[in-house]
Order: C-alpha cells, then sequence, then structure tokens
C-alpha cells in the first residue's frame, strides 16, 4: 500500500488537533501589515488579527507562500511517503495553487496539486475526504477523481455585515460601498468557478440569511446527504445562532462550524457569515 501526504494551506483553517491526527502539513499563507508580514496560524492568529484590523488605518494585504517553501515541505515528505496530494485554496483567489504547481515541477517525486476551487469550510472537507480515503487503503488516482468530483459539489454562500472591505480590498466601487451602507444592503456573494462574485444583493442582514437558506433548499435534494458548514469572521455568537438556524432548517444534515482567519478575513471583513455545502 502507498504511503500518501496530505498538504494544504492555512486557509482550510483545520483545527489543530485535526491537524495533528491526521499528520497534515499546512503551508501558511502571509498577512502583512506594512512592512509587518505574519504567518496566518503562526505568527498571528485570530485573537490578535481581528481586533488590530478594526483599528488600523490601512487595509492590510495577503500574500501566497513562497515556492521555495513549498519545494521543500515536499522534499521532506517524499523522504518517508511515496506520493503527496497538495489540496490548496482557489486558484481564482489566490495564487498559492499555482506557486504549489511550480514548486512540485522542481522536485523529483509523485506530487498531485488539487485546485479546490473554494477556500475555508469547503477546502477543509476535500482534505478530511482525502485523509479519510488514505485510511480506508484507497489508491492515490482513486482519492484525486473523488476530490476533483467532490469540488464539482461543493455550494458557498455568503453574507458581509459591511461593503467596506470589499471596497477597500478593490472588489467594488466606492459609490456602491457608499449606496449599500446607507440602504443597508447585504450583498451575498458566491464562488463561481473558483472566483468570489455578487450573487444577490438584499435589503437587511436578517433576510439575506433567510435568502442563503431559501437557496440552500433550492440547490440540494432531500433525498440525498446533506453536510453544511456555517462559517463566521470573529462574531461567534452569530455563528452559533446561524448554525442553529441551519439545523432547524435542514434536520437530517451533518453539520459545523468554523471561523474564517487573517487571510480571508482581510478581503471580507468580521461579521461574515456563510453556508457552505456539498452533498
Amino acid at each position: 500500500m502507498a504511503k500518501i501526504a496530505i498538504v494544504t494551506d492555512s486557509t482550510a483553517y483545520l483545527p489543530d488537533d485535526t491537524v495533528h491526527e491526521y499528520d497534515i502539513t499546512v503551508i501558511p499563507l502571509m498577512v502583512n501589515f506594512g512592512q509587518e508580514s505574519h504567518k496566518e496560524g503562526v505568527d498571528i492568529v485570530n485573537s490578535q488579527f481581528y481586533p488590530r484590523l478594526a483599528v488600523e488605518k490601512n487595509l492590510p494585504t495577503t500574500s501566497q507562500p513562497v515556492v521555495g517553501e513549498l519545494v521543500v515541505s515536499f522534499e521532506r515528505l517524499l523522504e518517508t511517503h511515496d506520493a503527496v496530494i497538495g489540496i490548496f485554496l482557489s486558484a481564482g483567489l489566490s495564487g498559492t495553487a499555482h506557486s504549489a504547481e511550480t514548486a512540485a515541477r522542481m522536485v523529483e517525486g509523485d506530487i498531485t496539486i488539487i485546485d479546490s476551487k473554494i477556500t475555508s469550510a469547503g477546502q477543509a472537507h476535500m482534505v478530511m475526504r482525502a485523509c479519510q480515503m488514505i485510511a480506508d487503503g484507497k489508491e492515490k488516482e482513486e482519492i484525486v477523481a473523488e476530490l476533483m468530483a467532490m469540488r464539482e459539489q461543493i455550494t458557498a454562500y455568503f453574507v458581509v455585515d459591511s461593503l467596506e472591505h470589499l471596497h477597500r480590498g478593490g472588489r467594488i466601487g466606492g459609490v456602491s460601498a457608499a449606496l449599500g451602507s446607507l440602504l443597508q444592503v447585504k450583498p451575498i456573494l458566491t464562488v463561481n468557478e473558483g472566483k468570489l462574485e455578487l450573487f444577490e444583493k438584499v435589503r437587511t442582514r436578517k433576510k439575506a440569511l433567510a435568502r442563503v437558506l431559501e437557496l440552500t433548499r433550492e440547490k440540494t435534494d432531500p433525498s440525498k446527504p446533506l453536510h453544511i458548514s456555517v462559517v463566521y469572521a470573529h462574531n461567534p455568537d452569530d455563528g452559533k445562532a446561524f448554525l442553529e438556524q441551519v439545523k432547524a432548517e435542514f434536520p437530517s444534515a451533518s453539520t459545523d462550524l468554523s471561523e474564517l482567519g487573517p487571510v480571508i478575513g482581510t478581503h471580507v471583513g468580521p461579521g461574515l457569515l456563510a453556508v457552505i455545502f456539498y452533498q
């Protein structure tokens, strides 16, 4: 049986105990406050990041890991494994997957890089599926095929609390941001072919969240198993409350709750609520 290693990046936001249990290698992305660079989940964690984000005049930037770091990780893993599967956040959101592909070409060995076309909980579920299949003794080709099929089934809807971060990050114009704040417009975002897109604009947060639940019902088949992740950003009480709504609406679904970290939090801002689901 081939020994297979799993690599992902920090935007999967996997719990530490899960990383240790399945021996997952996590490559951190960077958050940059001016000339200060911090490795996500290593040098800066959520409890440090969000309070600082609230008081910083300038929005931090984010950056992908350097190719050399990925090369070192791949070479190290191939000393003890027959193959490596790397599952990275969407290439439409970051250059990390492309950097991983470059690194893989520089290393002798069996390395497969997968663009998850998603991030956060969606990416995490692909990682966990791969780990489960490895534990079940599946071959690398079967695992890769499963992951490629799985990524096409993952759907995400995000409700941001404010348009400010999308505007400051260049996602929307100043006029739209000003009108959105004035009219209490809450945009619903989705990920389409790996890229973040505006799906709908809804008046008030309550209506936006109700619309997300409605969209989830429309996109799922009640006769099939369903998993729904609720994702939040520095608003745990809101996240827990929304998770209870999800459980009430989809009582047979399996669910979990996770928080966005600094890299994705930089771009969407605190207060986000989202569902990421697949069947």
